[in-house]
């Protein structure tokens, strides 16, 4: 299972080397902060049609080998249509 960034960090060293490597990794892949929350706002609009979501949990990842996109979306339950 890998480790998702800003979660769980208690101390401000570790929030910042996790921001550190996030903009590293965004950068490599060309891929900006901004970018990263229209991206994770997009999903979030696009899976609330669907299914109830945490909106607040959703986590966003970007492993670098190879560059690949997690998502973490905690499912409350599915929409009645």
């Amino acid at each position: 299972m890998r480790k998702a960034f800003f979660q769980g960090k208690s101390s401000s060293a570790g929030y910042a080397r996790d921001r550190m490597k996030l903009l590293l990794i965004s950068e490599r892949i060309d891929c900006s902060p901004q970018m990263m929350k229209m991206l994770r706002k997009d999903i979030i609009h696009s899976v609330k049609k669907y299914i109830t979501i945490d909106e607040e949990q959703v986590m966003l990842q970007i492993s670098q080998e190879p560059p690949v996109l997690y998502a973490s979306i905690p499912v409350q339950k599915k929409k009645d249509r």
